[in-house]
């Protein structure tokens, strides 16, 4: 049995891993192997057959060998990159010190590993990640660059730019390096396998002179950054840097927040205010970034009431109304204050089970909608933890146990799922809803048919939960528009999705109008101005009917699912009396919008109403 029959075999019969198992099986037995052929190695065979017409593509084989599927099927991989190490504004009690390490990694983070194995080197990082993707089967022309460590700005400018134009050009030249396709099962330890693959140029690479030309050239490149994020602090989101941001692609933000009392803050030596994290969220608003917030329930003389009202204040304060969180229980980690602390006897850190009690509080009745929970345990290994919940797996744990109880307990799932909508209204067409003077007083929903009864799989509202990739068994009826308003300090907000009718998203936008008082004067950010902060679409679907969302008397052009979303953003910002709408938008998606009418003013993509 050769390595190409598993293939020929898997596509004569299509079916399941546990068939792919079974020919493995097969294939190690009359070939008296002592291991089993890897996914990348059947990945390896497939791309040659394929290259010398032997097969041809097949999608669903592609998938069935892809490792860690779930890593590319919101249709963009992360690309997670650190930066060297460098000094710190922050004395977090909490925080590890390790020289070798960026202030707060830990060198046994898979991220983390990869990064000092890199030397901390933008390109190498790149390369070896989009090759390991690569080998398992990832696509990676849509790339979300994450550039890690808790205060990007404290850098020199001159180190920031080239390490951004260090990521726009390792993308750009991807393409150039041929990945040699050879048995690398020599390679014996699991960390050295995870992180070790062959390159060999096929030219000599000639990067971009400026970071300017490396954009520019990223906008067409065969790896497209569509996103960019880094790490701030409250103190550090200034005006200034929010220009420079823009400057150098920066589309979200991530930002250390970890408490709403002042005197948690004070006692875990954070360095900043309750009122500076509000203000750094109103500004991110008022020049359009998506921002995600850390939250850190078990903190030092924090309780876990104390934790509690941060999540809720989270979500009542109209100065943050985050649009994602990381929720990061405590952990004690040797050389670190807290560690001390922790000897003396004068810290504990919460249990498992009032973490398991915390997030499903936060799941059940805090977390709204329009917001994406992003990670609910950091990925700390469990030997590097002293003390504080060692479960890896706890966010599936609590998922399995609230959906028990929601099965027995049908009038609570009820209740939960109420939150979905609130107080809501029906309309046959968009237009009907537009042209009521109330709209922003409800959720607006563009539908024929909900279902408001059936259990499903998400046991959260937030959007990673209620992705169509989780809906599993059975096909969507039919799509229907929600519109949800709600009012941050900056303006009037939005989150327009596609859903079905068991409220799991296809696609959604955020859009922002800004009050005149809170609108940043740049021209393309001025008064009458309004924002998209971010675009997303799981997937190029198809809506249906376009009938049964928009009339006949509107001039619906486009029938994709991210079109029609920008149409209905663009209706509402016109019938608001905004004059242009401006697209904070990553590199690669500025061509996606030209293809609407847009053009680049600035940093933003632009458009007149």
């Amino acid at each position: 049995m050769l390595l190409q029959d598993i293939l020929f075999k898997l596509i004569e019969w299509p079916s399941s891993l546990d068939r792919l198992r079974e020919l493995k099986n097969t294939f190690s037995s009359e070939n008296k192997l002592s291991d089993l052929p890897s996914n990348i190695q059947l990945l390896q065979e497939y791309r040659r057959l394929v290259e010398f017409w032997e097969i041809l593509p097949n999608k669903w084989l592609e998938e069935l060998l892809k490792k860690r599927a779930i890593r590319s099927k919101s249709g963009i991989v992360a690309v997670q990159v650190l930066t060297k190490p460098f000094w710190c504004p922050g004395k977090c009690v909490f925080c590890p010190n390790d020289p070798t390490m960026p202030k707060s990694y830990i060198k046994t983070e898979p991220g983390a590993a990869r990064a000092l194995m890199n030397q901390f080197d933008p390109y190498k990082q790149v390369y070896n990640r989009l090759t390991s993707l690569t080998l398992t089967g990832h696509s990676t022309d849509k790339i979300e660059m994450i550039v890690l460590w808790g205060t990007w700005d404290v850098y020199p400018q001159d180190y920031k730019v080239e390490f951004i134009k260090g990521l726009y050009d390792a993308c750009n030249t991807f393409s150039q390096l041929k990945i040699i396709s050879k048995d690398i099962s020599w390679i014996t330890s699991p960390e050295e396998r995870r992180f070790s693959y062959i390159l060999e140029w096929l030219e000599k690479i000639a990067y971009s002179k400026t970071i300017q030309e490396a954009i520019q050239i990223n906008e067409t490149a065969d790896h497209r950054i569509i996103g960019l994020t880094v790490e701030t602090r409250p103190e550090y989101v200034t005006d200034e840097n929010c220009l420079f941001w823009r400057d150098i692609g920066v589309t979200r933000l991530e930002m250390g927040v970890q408490s709403m009392y002042n005197e948690v803050l004070d006692a875990n030596k954070r360095g900043h205010s309750v009122n500076e994290i509000r203000q750094a969220c109103h500004r991110l608003r008022q020049y359009g970034f998506k921002f995600s917030i850390h939250i850190m329930p078990g903190l030092y003389q924090s309780t876990y009431e104390k934790d509690l009202w941060t999540f809720q204040q989270i979500y009542a304060d109209k100065f943050l109304l985050p649009d994602e969180i990381k929720f990061y229980p405590t952990s004690v980690i040797p050389n670190t204050e807290l560690y001390e602390l922790y000897k003396q006897w004068k810290y504990q850190p919460l249990e498992t089970n009032q973490i398991k009690s915390l997030i499903k509080e936060t799941f059940l009745n805090i977390i709204p909608p329009y917001t994406r929970i992003k990670r609910l345990i950091r990925d700390i290994p469990a030997t590097e933890i002293e003390a504080g919940s060692k479960t890896t797996n706890l966010a599936q744990i609590v998922h399995e146990e609230l959906k028990s109880k929601m099965k027995e307990n049908i009038s609570e799932f009820q209740q939960f799922l109420s939150r979905l909508y609130g107080d809501y209204k029906v309309f046959l067409h968009f237009d009907e809803w537009l042209k009521s003077p109330e709209r922003n007083n409800f959720v607006g929903i563009v539908c024929q048919k909900l279902d408001n009864n059936s259990l499903r799989n998400f046991v959260c509202l937030d959007t990673r939960s209620r992705e169509v990739r989780n809906r599993g068994e059975g096909k969507a009826k039919q799509l229907n528009l929600v519109i949800r308003p709600y009012l941050s300090s900056v303006g009037q907000e939005y989150f327009i999705s596609w859903e079905d009718e068991l409220w799991y998203i296809y696609g959604f936008t955020r859009l922002l109008l800004p009050l005149a008082a809170n609108a940043v004067d740049e021209q393309w950010l001025g008064k009458e101005t309004a924002l998209i902060r971010e675009l997303h679409v799981y997937g190029d679907l198809e809506s249906l009917d376009k009938k049964a969302i928009f009339s006949e008397d509107e001039k619906v052009q486009h029938s994709w699912l991210g079109k029609q979303l920008m149409y209905v953003a663009e209706q509402i910002s016109q019938i608001s009396d905004y004059k242009k709408l401006s697209v904070i938008s990553g590199v690669w998606v500025r061509e996606y919008y030209r293809k609407l009418g847009y053009h680049l003013e600035g940093t933003y993509m632009v458009k007149s109403l």
